[in-house]
């Protein structure tokens, strides 16, 4: 008897201290990660609580990968400082002792991120000057080489900017008067891939899609170049852009009903509007909760964290004002001829499959093929694909299921705007064609919005040339009559209204915070990319609801 009250005895004092032992575990809680932006190198410090007064086998976790011992500086109970290893990479930041792992904080590369770096030789900078051109008259997309000095030992944020005639106002202006110059001046494109090489006394480039004859400077970020003449031929042909219009545009994000079995974080990559020529730099008036980046991927990036189940409801909100030009292109068919620099990576990105664009399928490349017969003129061709679909395939208005395959619409000869666009892109590259789906919203005349998928092909010596072959083959929506021809199958073969705001040229694929994350995509909606939420494994399940952008106001 005495036995077994001392079993019990002894069974009751052992769970009390493994409850007591459960009830003290401290989990490891991150309250900063400074700076939150950093490059292989760099000194960061994560600030919080229950890390433990020695490392012993506690750890920092980046992206899914534990840093070694050599990265530890100093580690507290709340304070743990690391130096960032040569392979650290976008993600989550975790820290694990023996018993808990924290709740993600994120870490972004330097190097992926738009910021500006600041170097010595910008605290030094002097006014850029351009020696000579090695060309006084070029094209578009042909190697400028600019001479001279004080441009600085690496780009950084600098730039090139060269004349765009936007409303015609070149052709009748001075070049001299200085609210000319500055309101038609665009910039070598980053996502053309137009820079090849910087140095303090030479850089290399590629003139953009948009230039115009008129002028060049370099712009240093500190200050302006004087401006040198350069000829930009029209021979092949010739954009213009015109009807500017100012949006402003706001959509939103919402996330409900979290279910955690541990402390978790859900992070939402709200798509950014793009930049182009005809669509310059917007601005963001306002985005509630202020988000945790800006610009990265073209993103916003917000988070929530949840420790614990939580039905109430998070709402993401962005508002842009975003200036939209109409393009109208005179393309001299018979003198386009076959790309000559089919290495530079605008051509390498721009013709290849991807995860969007299925111009491998060996379906597409047959009726490419076919429709293009024996005609080499890659301008040509586009307009022979255009045709044919115009003329064989029926366009819907109503949007089919996010799961629907575009290849459907070569078997069933019907399909939806978003199928329009990524098969006319998929057998352009088939044939041979640089080529790009965009993705937005079209603004229909009452204002009303809706998710809209369009194409542009490139041609050399002139640029992109805009295509909506949805409309072109009879979408339905309601138009606006101002500058827009009668006949919509000829006006959206080289033309693009102001009507259509992008978000994305091309697909966007990103990369995960952390390889064990949860992926939720949006398809066919009003951006291309892979990545729309991602969740941390804690996470059970939860709900969201993404708005189609709409437009608070026009001007």
């Amino acid at each position: 008897m005495r036995w077994a009250t001392g079993i019990a005895i002894l069974a009751i004092v052992i769970g009390l201290f493994f409850l007591f032992s459960v009830k003290s575990k401290a989990v490891p809680q991150i309250d900063s990660v400074v700076p939150p932006v950093g490059s292989p190198g760099d000194v960061i410090l994560i600030s919080g609580k229950n890390f433990g007064n020695e490392r012993d086998m506690s750890y920092v976790e980046i992206a899914g990968s534990r840093l070694t011992a050599s990265s530890y500086l100093f580690w507290s109970d709340n304070l743990i400082r690391i130096v960032l290893p040569a392979s650290v990479r976008d993600g989550l930041v975790i820290v694990g002792t023996r018993d808990a792992r924290s709740a993600p904080a994120i870490f972004a590369n330097e190097t992926d991120i738009p910021v500006p770096v600041v170097t010595n030789a910008d605290f030094s900078a002097t006014k850029p000057v351009i020696s000579y051109l090695s060309a006084e008259r070029v094209s578009v997309g042909d190697v400028l080489v600019i001479n001279g000095s004080n441009f600085g030992d690496s780009r950084n944020q600098s730039k090139v900017y060269f004349t765009a005639n936007y409303n015609n106002l070149i052709e009748s202006g001075d070049l001299s008067n200085i609210p000319v110059l500055t309101e038609n001046m665009i910039a070598a494109s980053e996502n053309d891939y137009d820079y090849i090489s910087w140095s303090d006394t030479e850089i290399r480039l590629h003139v953009p899609d948009g230039a115009y004859s008129g002028v060049v400077l370099v712009d240093n970020r500190k200050e302006k170049s004087e401006p040198k003449n350069l000829i930009v031929s029209q021979d092949v042909g010739t954009k213009s852009y015109t009807n500017k219009k100012i949006f402003l545009v706001q959509y939103s994000a919402d996330i409900a009903d979290v279910s955690v079995s541990n402390a978790t974080v859900i992070t939402l990559r709200c798509p950014l509007p793009s930049v182009s020529v005809s669509q310059q730099q917007y601005e963001m008036t306002e985005v509630v909760p202020p988000p945790l980046f800006t610009g990265y991927q073209n993103n916003l990036i917000h988070q929530v964290a949840k420790s614990k189940n939580d039905a109430s409801k998070s709402v993401f909100s962005q508002t842009f004002i975003i200036p939209v030009y109409e393009i109208r292109s005179e393309v001299k068919a018979d003198r386009v001829s076959a790309y000559k620099e089919t290495d530079r990576s605008l051509y390498s990105i721009a013709m290849r499959p991807d995860e969007l664009v299925p111009s491998a399928d060996e379906r597409i490349v047959a009726l490419a093929d076919e429709i293009a017969g024996r005609e080499k003129n890659p301008y040509k061709k586009a307009k022979l694909i255009y045709d044919y679909m115009c003329d064989n395939f029926r366009i819907q208005s109503d949007l089919r299921k996010n799961t629907a395959n575009p290849l459907d619409l070569l078997r069933g000869k019907k399909g939806d705007a978003y199928d329009y666009a990524v098969i006319y892109t998929a057998l352009l590259r088939a044939s041979g064609i640089p080529a790009m789906t965009d993705a937005g919203i079209l603004v229909c005349r009452d204002l009303m919005t809706q998710s809209h998928w369009w194409c542009e092909f490139y041609i050399e010596k002139v640029g992109w040339i805009p295509v909506d072959p949805a409309i072109g083959a009879g979408l339905e929506y309601k138009k606006w009559s101002e500058g827009i021809a009668a006949d919509s199958r000829e006006y959206y073969f080289g033309n693009l209204d102001s009507h259509h705001i992008s978000f994305s040229r091309g697909w966007n694929q990103l990369k995960p915070f952390s390889l064990d994350n949860k992926i939720v995509q949006q398809p066919r909606s009003f951006a291309l990319q892979s990545i729309w939420e991602e969740a941390s494994e804690n996470t059970v399940k939860y709900s969201s609801y993404w708005t189609v952008p709409v437009v608070k106001g026009v001007y």
